[in-house]
């Protein structure tokens, strides 16, 4: 009975650690975000929210990948061998 109770209050204490810790680095993100952004506001530069990466995940489906349009013939390239004493490039 003890040592189900003491499991209980070490694994009650462990969520909220998580708890804590995970909205602690929230916080530190977001004030990093808010501080990049005054900063580039004190240098005269407007913030820049680039939100397109978010629009192409969006857009993603796997799978579904656009049909590209053949390139044309593809040629080999000829294969020649290269002896050692020629094998140095002299300036």
């Amino acid at each position: 009975m003890l040592s189900a109770l003491v499991s209980f209050a070490v694994r009650l204490l462990l969520a909220v650690a998580t708890v804590v810790l995970v909205l602690a680095l929230m916080g530190v993100a977001l004030v990093t975000m808010l501080g990049l952004m005054i900063w580039s506001l004190v240098r005269g530069r407007k913030p820049v929210v680039d939100l397109s990466g978010f629009a192409r995940a969006r857009r993603f489906r796997a799978g579904s990948g656009s049909k590209r349009a053949p390139v044309g013939e593809v040629v080999d390239v000829e294969v020649r061998e290269v002896r050692p004493e020629q094998a140095r490039l002299e300036p």
